[in-house]
């Protein structure tokens, strides 16, 4: 147990000291039902959820969540092009079918971990190719999400588009503030990369999306989670993962996003590949 506090100790501070990790202004009365079924909170082993809740995820297949590479890489590791090994798997925990960290649902122990191969971490802090994998001996029980399909890959996210997000982080930026223990959703308008970039100083890549203009943001505890859009049918899909950003709900730093969308091959070869532990 000591071993297992202290790296839940580290994942927490890591989390507030300014590093990457980012529903601030979210509301828990209009999440829908079927989000227990594939939102997932990522925390430490042997640690209650409400406590050890320090990322989240998104069920992708029925043995696979995806979720943010800097909430499962080794902050030990070495920045820049170097790789970044991942945490140990049997620290971990994940919970899912419930939209109250403190009940219902069940938790699973993580598999395996498969980190992003260009995942990256640069001099300036911010995390590229920022994904990974989490896989799971046995089929979680839930009803995975569907990436963006082709029509919104050759539109493209565009300026104003209306974004889902939902996690379980913290309502401010502030060290002391308390983890969600219910889910939460906000919508948020996505900004255009050079209006992001002006804040940011050209560290938002093509792989990359911002969103949130101060009222509703991601915040601690939120890295890892999905953001959704609305496809032309009226459904939403899976278009981006909670990454990084400065601060939350900040007017002039809006929350960035990993873009899935340019991931998709990576995704589906790696959980199409090994549905199975090999």
């Amino acid at each position: 147990m000591p071993q297992v506090q202290k790296l839940y100790e580290q994942r927490l501070d890591s989390l507030r000291s300014g590093a990457p990790s980012r529903v601030f202004s979210g509301t828990a009365s209009v999440v829908p039902s079927r989000a227990q079924t594939y939102a997932v909170s990522l925390g430490v082993a042997g640690v209650p959820q409400q406590r050890g809740h320090f990322c989240g995820g998104v069920l992708v297949n029925p043995h696979w969540v995806l979720t943010a590479a800097h909430c499962v890489a080794d902050p030990a590791g070495a920045s820049g092009s170097s790789p970044r090994s991942p945490l140990d798997p049997a620290n971990l925990q994940i919970r899912i079918g419930t939209n109250v960290l403190h009940t219902g649902g069940v938790s699973r122990p993580i598999a395996r971990i498969v980190i992003n191969p260009e995942y990256r971490v640069t001099a300036e802090g911010v995390p590229e190719n920022d994904l990974a994998l989490l896989q799971f001996a046995e089929p979680l029980p839930g009803q995975p999400v569907s990436i963006a399909d082709d029509a919104l890959v050759r539109i493209g996210i565009r300026d104003g588009d209306r974004l889902l997000i939902m996690g379980w982080g913290t309502a401010s930026f502030a060290a002391d503030s308390p983890i969600s223990n219910n889910l939460l959703l906000a919508v948020v308008p996505v900004v255009g990369t050079a209006k992001c970039n002006e804040a940011y100083g050209g560290a938002v890549t093509d792989r990359m999306f911002c969103a949130g203009l101060g009222a509703a943001d991601a915040c601690q505890g939120d890295s890892g989670g999905p953001a959704f859009i609305y496809n032309e049918r009226g459904m939403t899909e899976l278009t981006g993962i909670v990454s990084w950003g400065a601060g939350c709900t900040e007017k002039r730093s809006p929350g960035v996003y990993v873009n899935v969308t340019k991931y998709r091959d990576w995704i589906n070869g790696v959980t199409g590949a090994r549905t199975a532990l090999q």
